[in-house]
This record gives structure tokens, C-alpha cells and sequence, in this order.
């Protein structure tokens, strides 16, 4: 949006003042204001009283306002980073303050009606060269990238869905259609190994526009994109029809792409996120049954004889302090549940078996070496160390746990197609072990 005027009212803390601002929307999906110059007097002193009162955070003012064309604006988190005070004898005190906000609403009233609603999201850093297209019950979704980016953190594509013909309940179809697209965006953050920020939401039905502009964190591309931004229809139909049929009735999925995706410069940080992907999506997705050696019931039991075992031996071999016993007994015990449950190893290996993930190409023993690779990383601090050998290629572990990351999610979607695989764009068939 280019810069609008606007008269408006700025609120906060039972004040209020009518005030005239400028706004506009950045390529990143920023509201950037101009406030111009506010003289302070005594109607205007509770904006520097609130800006230099003590707390561990910004003053959130509400500001509204119209501009000239009737475009409405809105935002009840607006906070003010610095006043720019200044004093002159002519003029006598000013501010002109400088403002950001967490969110706003902006609805303005179009010259066309719509026969059909469309929900429109506007994405940071997607690349992609063709339009990306799958209908499904909610009618026809688009999505669109540029062909090249030369900065990530702008908008550089939207995804937008229409209806087919005017749906009767529009307020269930808008709750949907936002579901629909938040799951794509979320899933297709797989294909760019990067999460797709979404700083603009463009709702339009009958002759209103009804636009949402959020706060984001700098964008960063993804270095190891998953699927070639020529080839991404195939990958979008899959997560496209895993919406409304899913293969496989996953949980949490999209910590795991959270992680997976996490912006990182350090190859010791990468293997500590993917392993954490893994953690995430055993941990929600196995039954006790196969997270835990033995049922809850029964190691109970051999937990209170170990308990018991224990004490004996404490009692009879250590010099500790009797009245210290009991606590080193209990802080045993709190441990022992670690001895019933089963090494990650064991959990990608059912979670695989469970969701007919083909693990062909990587072996027993690079799992296990990427494992104790990130146990290295978490307890000391770092990997390489002088005085060590250090010809174990800290990457290849890194390469390793991302791949079964990446076959993981591919087989929650039943995607079939080419991805990028360790050496190269490989086929992938999400049903058996023979398309890898």
C-alpha cells in the first residue's frame, strides 16, 4: 500500500486524541507510520508519560483512523520506540514520535461487488516458476512465487482460494478456507526448507476488503530446499488432498517442520534441530507400546524392587550421610524411568516401520553416529575438540538426520515425485521402499 493519510484517534489508558498520521505497507509487510510533529501540551503528555513510565515493556496505544478514499484503519497494538523530543522558544516542546505495531486491520470498500468470496495470503521468500493449481470442496486454490528472489524477506508470492459458486454459509467457507491455506503454507515450508511467513491476509466478499498486516521476524531462504522450486505440482497436490484425506493421522507435524525449517548458521545447530524433529515426531507419534520396553504397570513393579535394591546398597557400601540417604534414593529413583523407555534409535526405527518409511541408503550405524554427534553437540558445547580425531565430517550427520526428516514428512503426505535427495534429485514413492 502506498503511503495514505489518515484522521484518526490515538487511545490508551483512558486518554484520547484526535490525530492526523501517514501509513503505508512495505514490500516486507510492514506498517511503516509517520506520525509527523506532535506538540506537547497537556492534552498530548500521557503519550511521554506512558512512553517513560517503568516497565519491562512497551505501552500498547490503540489507533484508528479514515482516509480520504474511506480506507479504514486499525490497530490496537501500536507502541512507540522513540518520541524525539525537542524544544524551541518559538515553537516550544515537540514529539515526533516513531511507531511500530504488532498487528492491523485495514477495510476499505471496492467499486466491483465480488459474486464470490477469496480468501488471499500473501507469503515471504517463495519461489516457485509456474502457478501451482489443485481444486478440492472449497473451490480453486492458486498459488504463486517469483521466479527469482533477490531479497527474502519480501513478498514474493501469495496462495488464494475461490469458490466455485457462492457458498451459502460464507462465514463457515472463510473459517475453512483459513485453515486450508494456514495447512498449506505450513506443509509447502517443507519444499523451500524455509517457513513461509505470512505478513498480509486479503479476505474480500461482495464489495468488502478486509485486509490483516502482522508483525514478522526477518525472512532468511532456505539453503537445503527439499523439492525444485520447477517441480513443486506435484508435492502441492499431495498436500493439497493430504488436508482432506490424510495417509496417515499424524500428530504434531508442524513442530517438526518448525524445526526442520529453523534458520541456522552453524552445521552443530542444524543437527540439533533436525534431531529434535525426529524427537518431536516419535514422541507424539508412537504408542507406549512402542516407546516403552515394558508396559507401565510392570516396570512399576521392578521399579519398586530396584528402589529397594538401591537403598540396601547405599546403606551398606557409601559413606553417605544417613540423613542424606532418602534424598540420593529419590533422585535414583526419578532416573530409573529413563531405563524403561527406548533409545531414539529403536523409536525412528518402529515410527518407520509403523508408517512404511523407506530408511533404504542409511544405515544402522549413521543413525547411531548422528545420534551421539548431537549428544556431543548438547553436553560439551561443540563438536570438533582439539587433540581428537576429527575426520567424522560433523555434515554427514547433519546430511543423515535431515534425510529421514525429509522421508518422514514426504510419507505423511503420500508424496510421489522427485526430491532432493543426498546426492541429487531422486524419485520418491511414499508407499514403498522401492521408489527410493
Amino acid at each position: 500500500m502506498e503511503t495514505k493519510s489518515f484522521s484518526g484517534t490515538l487511545e490508551a489508558s483512558g486518554y484520547s486524541t484526535p490525530l492526523t498520521f501517514s501509513a503505508s505497507i512495505s514490500h516486507g509487510g510492514k506498517i511503516i507510520f509517520d506520525f509527523g510533529i506532535i506538540p506537547l501540551i497537556q492534552e498530548t503528555a500521557y503519550i511521554h508519560k506512558l512512553f517513560h513510565k517503568e516497565s519491562t515493556k512497551f505501552e500498547d496505544f490503540t489507533l484508528s483512523g479514515t482516509s480520504d478514499d474511506g480506507t479504514e484503519f486499525k490497530t490496537k497494538d501500536l507502541y512507540f520506540t522513540c518520541l524525539n523530543d525537542s524544544w524551541s522558544k518559538e515553537a516550544g516542546s515537540l514529539m515526533r514520535p516513531v511507531g511500530e505495531c504488532q498487528s492491523a486491520e485495514l477495510f476499505r470498500t471496492l467499486d466491483e461487488l465480488s459474486p464470490k468470496p477469496l480468501l488471499r495470503i500473501c507469503l515471504k521468500g517463495f519461489k516457485n516458476f509456474h502457478r501451482l493449481t489443485a481444486a478440492c470442496r472449497l473451490g480453486m486454490i492458486v498459488m504463486v512465487g517469483a521466479s527469482s528472489i533477490d531479497n527474502p524477506d519480501t513478498i514474493t508470492g501469495t496462495i488464494e482460494i475461490q469458490p466455485e459458486i457462492a457458498p451459502v454459509d460464507i462465514t463457515y467457507w472463510h473459517d475453512e478456507a483459513d485453515k486450508l491455506l494456514e495447512y498449506i503454507r505450513r506443509v509447502m515450508s517443507v519444499a523451500s526448507a524455509a517457513i513461509l511467513q505470512v505478513p498480509i491476509t486479503e479476505y474480500i466478499v461482495e464489495n468488502k476488503c478486509e485486509i490483516t498486516v502482522l508483525s514478522q521476524s526477518k525472512h532468511t531462504q532456505g539453503g537445503m530446499g527439499v523439492i525444485h522450486f520447477l517441480e513443486q505440482q506435484p508435492f502441492f497436490d499431495a498436500v493439497v488432498k493430504s488436508y482432506f484425506e490424510p495417509p496417515i493421522r499424524d500428530k504434531n507435524l508442524f513442530f517438526a517442520i518448525e524445526w526442520l525449517s529453523m534458520d541456522s548458521s552453524y552445521s552443530e545447530v542444524r543437527l540439533v534441530n533436525a534431531m529434535t524433529a525426529i524427537e518431536n515426531l516419535v514422541d507424539s507419534n508412537l504408542g507406549d507400546k512402542d516407546a516403552l520396553i515394558l508396559s507401565k504397570g510392570e516396570f512399576n513393579k521392578t521399579r519398586k524392587v530396584l528402589r529397594q535394591v538401591i537403598e540396601k546398597c547405599i546403606v551398606k557400601w557409601s559413606d553417605v550421610d544417613s540423613e542424606k540417604i532418602g534424598d540420593g534414593v529419590n533422585e535414583i529413583n526419578a532416573k530409573l524411568s529413563d531405563l524403561n523407555r527406548r533409545s531414539i534409535f529403536e523409536k525412528i526405527k518402529r515410527l518407520a516401520e509403523l508408517w512404511s518409511v523407506p530408511l533404504d541408503g542409511i544405515s544402522d550405524e549413521q543413525i547411531k553416529s548422528a545420534k551421539s554427534a548431537r549428544d556431543r553437540i548438547v553436553h560439551r558445547g561443540n563438536y570438533y575438540k582439539p587433540g581428537e580425531d576429527n575426520s567424522d565430517d560433523l555434515w554427514k550427520h547433519v546430511i543423515v538426520i535431515r534425510e529421514i526428516v525429509v522421508r518422514f514428512l514426504l510419507t505423511v503426505i503420500n508424496y510421489k515425485g522427485s526430491y532432493c535427495y543426498l546426492s541429487g534429485r531422486v524419485s520418491y514413492n511414499s508407499v514403498s521402499s522401492d521408489g527410493v
